[in-house]
């Protein structure tokens, strides 16, 4: 069974918000996590869209201050 954030973002969504919101680009993420760029971009989408913001900032920002992330 999957673990699911309150959310509904997955793991590998919260693994890519976190490097996020440490400062790391799409492809610093993508060589972290042995990804592709266009893959950590799916998962920030998706991340967006479950957290319903636009924007990977705002994603960032409302992981975090729901405690879904430790930046």
């Amino acid at each position: 069974m999957k673990l699911v954030a309150p959310g509904g973002a997955d793991d590998r969504e919260l693994e890519c918000l976190t490097w996020s919101a440490r400062g790391k680009t799409s492809p610093e993420i993508a060589a972290i996590l042995s990804l592709s760029k266009r893959t950590v971009n799916f998962h920030i989408e998706n991340a967006c869209r479950k957290l319903n913001v636009s924007t990977r900032t705002e994603a960032v920002a409302r992981a975090a201050s729901g405690r879904l992330i430790d930046p």
